[in-house]
């Protein structure tokens, strides 16, 4: 390879898991700044993504455990950089390759599981809200990460509740309030779903149950909210749930445990481009389907690993049209939880520039945001 351009063999390289290419960092200076530049990393996200390559499957309950979603082979116990306090940690999102967790006391931490890097965030303190829901995503404007938490705090006129949103950016380093939304969680404690730059919840308007559900956006560049068109569901009577495949969103409808349909926005924001992907009837899986969660794609694209009632895994294959496989590895452990965590390089080593400026800026928005009592109408 001594002979070849550098961006042949950057492309090579962009095509290997990350446990290769942090050995390779050793084989020369060359080869070493190359796998460190960020070109480079996003070269190796991209493909990535694209390939559906490089997944790793995460099972949680007290403990996390890993393995490679392409073999699922053997699960390894992973060393996350929290004390657990015997209470295990909460996964809140994954992008990117980067997972955002916390522990039972609130102490916060973004971390590479690929690279084992991490970054502490700061603490928020203690939250006397109703409830509180978490959200982690990419901002691609200022390429950021972004931890957002919304407190619900309480009832007001019996129809909403009012709220505090507040943001902790990987690059600064510090939480900041930011436009409040007076909804209330259709899932209370569900987290986030990061789409197209814009983390989302299924919200109602109204208190009353009957009221219909709405899946709200907050876009991470802009920190603006915004409903997203829903599909023509032609039977409406149904629990809605979110979640993303492919990078896609998706609408999960669950049609009190008897069916679940599961829509893909094809072109995000535009209504005419959900498709329904899937039907899965209750008689397909063993046990109750209550929750249907999509995880990832297979490599060739034709299957879809899906997980319910949070301790279920199978495959059903898009062609077929049916559940195919369903999921068991020797000395697999039991979860409460599951995720797919991207194998990637990203960095948490970003420049901390000083926002003095930005910063005051932020301060007079939010006394004039104060000051005029704005309320969100979704």
């Amino acid at each position: 390879m001594a002979n070849l351009p550098l961006d042949s063999i950057a492309d090579i390289l962009s095509r290997l898991p990350v446990r290769h290419l942090l050995r390779f960092r050793c084989v020369s200076k060359l080869w070493r700044s190359l796998i460190d530049d960020p070109d480079f990393i996003q070269l190796h996200l991209r493909h990535s993504l694209k390939s559906h390559t490089n997944q790793t499957l995460i099972l949680k309950n007290s403990e996390l455990h890993a393995a490679n979603l392409a073999c699922l082979g053997l699960f390894a116990k992973l060393e996350h950089p929290l004390m657990s306090y015997h209470q295990g940690i909460k996964i809140l999102g994954s992008c990117n390759g980067l997972l955002c967790i916390r522990n039972i006391v609130e102490d916060l931490a973004i971390w590479n599981p690929s690279t084992r890097k991490h970054q502490i965030l700061p603490s928020l303190g203690s939250c006397n809200g109703y409830v509180y829901v978490y959200g982690f995503g990419h901002d691609p404007i200022t390429d950021d990460y972004k931890l957002v938490k919304i407190i619900q705090l309480g009832r007001v006129d019996g129809k909403a509740l009012d709220s505090e949103v507040k943001v902790c950016s990987l690059k600064r380093n510090r939480w900041r309030r930011i436009q409040d939304i007076p909804c209330i969680f259709s899932f209370p404690g569900a987290n986030g779903v990061f789409a197209n730059g814009a983390l989302h919840w299924v919200l109602t308007q109204k208190v009353q149950l009957s009221e219909e559900n709405v899946i709200v956006a907050l876009d991470l560049g802009s920190e603006n909210y915004r409903e997203v068109p829903q599909p023509e569901y032609k039977d409406k009577r149904f629990q809605l749930n979110v979640g993303v495949l492919g990078g896609c969103l998706c609408a999960i409808a669950n049609y009190g445990d008897v069916q679940v349909d599961l829509w893909a926005m094809k072109e995000y924001g535009v209504k005419e481009s959900w498709t329904r992907l899937f039907s899965v009837a209750s008689e397909d899986v063993i046990g109750f389907l209550r929750f249907v969660k999509p995880l990832a794609y297979s490599r060739s694209g034709d299957q879809i690993l899906l997980e319910y009632d949070n301790i279920n895994l199978f495959w059903y294959d898009l062609k077929k049209k049916k559940k195919v496989n369903d999921v068991r590895v020797p000395g697999m452990p039991l979860s409460d939880e599951t995720e797919i965590c991207l194998q990637s390089l990203v960095s948490l080593d970003v420049n901390r520039r000083q926002h003095n400026g930005e910063d005051n800026k932020d301060i007079k928005k939010m006394d004039d945001f104060l000051s005029e009592g704005f309320k969100l109408v979704l």
